[in-house]
């Protein structure tokens, strides 16, 4: 409690310090604005086990200072769920920037590209330096931090602290450019005590170089490209190799290898050009197996992906298509006990042939194919090798239709249809497995400008196909909200009703009622209030296993927000 009445304080002496400083007049100079906001939750249930807590609370705030140009962004969440710091407040760091400078402090993340350091977090400084034509990126600090090994708790896993730099420079002009980028990170090993070898804990350690690039050949041909090389010490602890490496890519990497450590590679290029009518590109990724870097939390690697993509605009941006395919496969080195080939490809038309009118059709499907390679065939006596293969087959078939009604200064109705079909069918041997999910919505709205008011009415249905099982809902929707006390209070109401059916047999009636309630008080504060009811009612004699239950579970929330 100490702490949250510490940062109300804090934030009510920040409010008035931008009071002061606009009766003093040099509100120019220095602007201070942000917010804060309280929020309890409430949730009760009966006939199922609570799957919220009963009670939580969540205060959060923004701060964001600006003083003569230099512009300090902070902002703090506390809850009483969630959180496992033994200090619950924490001020999670800053951004602040001036002009074409920029320095981050605390806790931040940068991305330098998608091979070496890409949005991991880190405890330390950085600096960033965006000019016209040059550009500098530097970040420093910890990665992760040391955690003791504990016996008594398994839950939590032991790790070295990881401390870690990086720098990326930039060169742009005219539209092309070119950046170059080095990271490089390192486990301490005394940063804990010993861990049981049966963890198989390693301390790591990494430099990874990236170039990327993008050029326009003319004005219609576009190319971009990622390459990066990493350098990875599995264990710094391992046996040291005698020296040698005549490799011209040694002298980069200064960090002393091992028998642990490997080098991979990672590339991207994707090049697009640009006709009259249409456009036309293609793509093509490799990623070593293995490949790593510790500047990114996780990472696919092992596959080869070549894509093409086309799209074109007709009769003034009325209709747009677009569409593109890609080949993807794994196991490069050929060392795996099975592989797999993917081919993934998309179609999606927009058209607006009027300015009420809009729709919306897309197609997409999945295959993919897995060649699971036999150890030996003594122990598959009786297996042939297309029985071991497995084929999977997924399609989505997605479309909308909206019309306006009506448009005018006083009056908006408007109808929309909406239906997907996404199924699903895998093979292996004689085996043939098929899913299917379809839903349907038919929706009509109606807004009042002038008052305000607004109702809507939908109908829903869904249906699911799972081998010998067949689940439905058909449902009904309500909704509407209206301005009352001289529009500072709007009240929003929402009803749905379905009806649940098993492989056509009614089981349960679901309910579920939103009510919602927002006032503003002046330009700075407001109140939220809302109340959410779910039930479900079985059928008598026809509801069994997961239906045969009846529930009921409310949710309420309280909230207030003030802004300066």
């Amino acid at each position: 409690m100490k702490n949250i009445l510490s940062v109300c304080f804090i934030l009510l002496t920040v409010v008035l310090q931008a009071q002061q400083l606009e009766s003093l007049g040099i509100k120019k100079g220095v602007k201070v604005n942000g917010g804060i906001s309280f929020a309890n939750n409430f949730y009760t249930a009966s006939g199922i086990s609570n799957r919220l807590n009963p009670y939580s609370y969540v205060l959060s705030g923004n701060l964001n200072i600006n003083a003569f140009g230099v512009a300090v962004p902070l902002s703090f969440a506390y809850s009483n769920q969630n959180f496992s710091y033994r200090q619950p407040f924490n001020i999670i760091g800053a951004s602040p920037s001036y002009k074409k400078f920029k320095a981050h402090i605390g806790y931040r993340n940068l991305t330098f590209s998608p091979y070496t350091l890409n949005g991991h977090n880190f405890l330390g400084g950085g600096f960033e330096y965006n000019g016209d034509k040059f550009g500098v990126v530097i970040m420093s600090g910890r990665l992760l931090k040391g955690v003791q090994y504990d016996s008594n708790n398994v839950n939590v896993l032991p790790a070295y602290k990881r401390m870690g730099a990086g720098i990326k420079l930039s060169y742009r002009n005219k539209g092309d450019e070119i950046s170059l980028s080095n990271f490089y990170a390192k486990d301490i090993i005394n940063s804990i005590d010993s861990v049981p070898p049966r963890l198989g804990l390693q301390a790591q350690e990494n430099v990874v170089w990236g170039i990327s690039f993008k050029k326009s050949v003319g004005k219609k041909f576009a190319l971009t490209g990622d390459l990066a090389r990493s350098e990875w010490t599995k264990d710094i602890t391992a046996q040291q190799l005698p020296e040698q490496s005549n490799s011209p890519f040694a002298a980069l990497f200064y960090i002393k290898g091992n028998q642990s450590t490997v080098t991979y590679n990672a590339m991207k290029f994707n090049g697009t050009y640009t006709f009259k009518l249409f456009s036309l590109g293609a793509g093509y990724e490799r990623i070593d197996p293995e490949y790593r870097t510790l500047g990114a939390y996780y990472f696919n690697n092992d596959l080869e992906n070549v894509t093409v993509n086309a799209a074109t605009a007709l009769l003034k941006d009325k209709i747009k298509l677009s569409g593109n395919i890609g080949l993807q496969h794994d196991d490069l080195n050929k060392t795996k006990s099975s592989s797999m080939k993917r081919t993934v490809g998309s179609v999606s038309l927009g058209m607006n042939p009027t300015k009420r009118l809009n729709i919306n059709l897309s197609y997409s499907n999945f295959y993919s194919y897995v060649n699971i390679k036999p150890i030996d065939l003594q122990y598959l006596p009786n297996a042939r090798y297309d029985t071991l293969n497995y084929t999977q087959v997924s399609q989505t078939i997605s479309g909308s239709v909206g019309y306006k009604l009506l448009e005018s200064d006083r009056v908006t109705k408007m109808i929309q249809l909406s239906s997907s079909q996404m199924s699903a069918s895998s093979k292996q041997a004689s085996a043939n497995r098929k899913n299917s999910m379809l839903n349907a919505t038919i929706a009509y709205n109606q807004a009042w400008k002038t008052s305000g008011i607004s109702f809507g009415i939908s109908m829903n249905g869904n249906q699911s196909r799972f081998e010998d099982n067949t689940n439905m809902y058909v449902g009904l929707g309500i909704t509407g909200g209206a301005p009352i006390w001289k529009k500072k209070l709007r009240s929003n109401l929402g009803i749905n009703m379905n009806q649940n059916y098993d492989n056509n047999t009614l089981v349960a009636y679901l309910f579920s009622v939103t009510n919602s309630y927002s006032y503003r008080l002046g330009k700075h504060q407001s109140f939220n209030a809302s109340l959410r009811y779910t039930g479900r009612t079985k059928i008598a004699d026809s509801a069994t296993g997961r239906y045969n239950t009846n529930f009921n579970e409310f949710m309420g929330s309280l909230s207030y927000s003030y802004s300066f």
